[in-house]
């Protein structure tokens, strides 16, 4: 797990400056590399390393092929490097124990098409000298960030973070209108857009190449398109299949050279990575748990009742108030681009990273990938009836806002009817089931972008992906490439590399997720019983109670901060959103609405909203006056 970063093209390139606005994601090492191309053009390639295989310098970035004189900078880790390995020639033939020079020599001798045999966590550059090309490459559940920008004089700029693109001193351009709407609309930003103008996301599941001899451009190539694993029979005896592929994938992301452990919650997810690590290497691994003050939930009591059932070393730690409020204000700042649901993995990480844990597992994407949401269920139904209707699917949906409107109130009705308006298409159903601020929420606090709130720009590609999914796959595919890539798995990238940890997320394996995607609807969630069947089969019987217990996990208690602590924060972040992005947001009148309420729902949202004002803040300075640019 490490920074990279990468730049082709003819101007000059800090490396130093770039090394270390990636520093805090690579403690243990760092190096570069550049050489020009003979066509007046340079590449140079920066990498800054926590050392997880083989820590010996043998395994050092950026690493060169001697034979080819081909470059690597890779963050991530490769899962299946062993196989992938014997394939290439054994061991004898390597001179590092890690999967660098594995996924190097591979690419080398076959190409980007070594990407689809690929089962990890990865974004790539590779300078391929004989093929006059750089090649870039993110995995195909986007666990891993890349991020790249046209430069001033029309080169390329690659990096781990939106951070280290700012402060390259090659970026010109100011806050993207779209972007600040996208964090609206939905709580985090929607890919490929950031909050900056020109600064995109690099897809995932893609390879990049850029030519010498053609560098105007990136020639994009699919390398696991997703949304066909879902038409592949699964063998006839799926439970044992489900098993053999989870007991696999486990195995190979405990593959590590430091101290490796799981964060256990009271939940099945966190439960069934445990479960499933071999006995011979439970005494290794250490379960961690985080409870404190100011916080909704403390798992500390059940999750070492699971550790105990199941033989593993557990450890809690209990964060005072105290604790809680400075690890806060600290995530704010580490925060890559905004979000309101990070800092809670960023206290995780801290707390168990000070407890020695640098490798983590973590239950993340469960839940998206097995259809565990209500709304998994919910929306066919309400699709099919809609349907069903015809030319009554109009009164209906008049009446059904209506009856909102008085139980619930406006803001509710309105809700309903931008989610009934994309019926039949489940998967933008499932985007709306997602909405932060409605429309008419967001005209209130944003007047100056009126004009944007229709617009959402759809990936180019996703009409295909979802064209041919049965209704339960279309919205688990849509929670995959929306909540859980734009939130969850960016929150997890920054917060964790943020306390130099690395974490891992079994459950989107690529072997696994292959696996699971094959298997029918009805029996990953047959409907009316235990969620996520799949899953609750690798649950022992004495850890049964997990399987009922509703879901929880480590949550802040926005509310009471943002009423108490950090009130002083929300105000100066709704000053910095007024002032620069043109907001009219009243924070008293929020806060004193809060108070009233006293709903987790805005209190959410109204803390989404500071961070989105304190990141604004941070970056005054890097892009001078923030101004607003309609353009994309």
């Amino acid at each position: 797990m490490c920074g990279i970063a990468g730049y082709f093209g003819s101007e000059r390139f800090e490396v130093e400056r770039m090394k270390r606005s990636l520093s805090h994601r690579g403690p243990d090492g760092n190096g570069s590399w550049s050489a020009g191309t003979g066509s007046g053009m340079g590449v140079h390639l920066v990498h800054t390393r926590l050392s997880i295989l083989d820590l010996s310098n043998a395994a050092a970035q950026p690493m060169k092929d001697a034979e080819s004189g081909a470059v690597i900078a890779f963050n991530g880790e490769i899962f299946n490097f062993r196989a992938l390995r014997a394939g290439l020639g054994g061991q004898e033939s390597f001179s590092s124990t890690g999967d660098t020079e594995v996924l190097l020599r591979g690419l080398v001798a076959r190409g980007p098409s070594f990407f689809a045999e690929l089962d990890g966590m990865y974004a790539v550059l590779l300078y391929d000298p004989q093929g006059r090309r750089l090649i870039i490459a993110r995995d195909p559940m986007g666990i891993k960030p890349l991020y790249y920008a046209r430069t001033r004089a029309g080169g390329w700029l690659f990096a781990s973070e939106v951070r280290a693109i700012l402060q390259s001193g090659l970026w010109a351009g100011g806050m993207n209108a779209d972007g600040v709407m996208d964090y609206l609309r939905f709580g985090s930003l929607q890919e490929p857009d950031t909050l900056f103008t020109g600064i995109n996301e690099f897809p995932a599941g893609q390879c990049g190449i850029i030519s010498v001899d053609a560098p105007e451009r990136i020639r994009m190539e699919s390398f696991w398109p997703i949304e066909r694993l879902m038409h592949k029979a699964p063998p006839a005896n799926v439970s044992e299949w489900h098993r053999e592929v989870w007991h696999d994938t486990i195995k190979e992301h405990l593959e590590s050279d430091v101290q490796t452990g799981v964060f256990l919650s009271a939940g099945m997810d966190s439960t069934a990575i445990v479960e499933a690590i071999p006995v011979e290497d439970r005494e290794r691994v250490t379960a961690f748990t985080l409870a404190g003050e100011l916080t909704s939930t403390d798992e500390g009591a059940l999750a070492a009742a699971t550790a105990k059932n199941l033989g593993v070393r557990h450890q809690i730690v209990r964060l005072s108030e105290q604790e809680v409020l400075a690890w806060v204000r600290d995530g704010f700042e580490a925060m890559d681009q905004p979000s309101g649901d990070g800092v809670n993995i960023y206290l995780v990480s801290r707390a168990s990273k000070a407890a020695n844990l640098t490798v983590a597992l973590a239950g993340t994407g469960a839940d998206e990938l097995h259809g565990a949401y209500g709304h998994a269920e919910s929306l066919p139904k309400l699709a099919r009836m809609m349907t069903i209707a015809g030319p009554l699917a109009g009164l209906m949906k008049w009446g059904a806002e209506r009856a909102y409107e008085v139980v619930r109130g406006g803001v509710a009705a309105e809700r309903l009817q931008l989610m009934l308006d994309e019926a039949p298409s489940l998967w933008r159903m499932a985007f709306e089931k997602r909405r932060f601020y409605t429309q008419s929420q967001i005209k209130t606090l944003w007047p100056e972008a009126a004009g944007l709130v229709q617009r959402w720009r759809v990936p180019s590609d996703w009409p295909g992906e979802f064209a041919r999914l049965d209704p339960f796959n279309e919205v688990s595919l849509a929670e995959m490439k929306g909540y859980m890539r734009n939130m969850l798995l960016r929150d997890a990238d920054w917060a964790t590399m943020a306390n130099q940890q690395e974490l891992r997320v079994p459950f989107l394996g690529k072997k696994y997720v292959e696996c699971v995607l094959r298997i029918s609807p009805t029996d990953r969630h047959p409907g009316g019983g235990v969620k996520k069947p799949l899953i609750a089969s690798g649950i022992s019987a004495a850890n049964q109670e997990i399987i009922r217990r509703p879901k929880t996990g480590f949550n802040l208690s926005c509310g009471q901060m943002l009423l108490g602590p950090f009130r002083d924060q929300m105000h100066a972040a709704a000053a910095t959103l007024n002032n620069r992005l043109g907001f009219a947001l009243d924070a008293e009148t929020a806060l004193n609405q809060l108070a009233a309420s006293r709903s987790p729902r805005d209190a959410f949202r109204l803390w989404s909203l500071m961070s989105l004002g304190l990141y604004v803040g941070r970056h005054a300075e890097t892009t001078g006056a923030l101004s607003i640019s309609h353009a994309r």
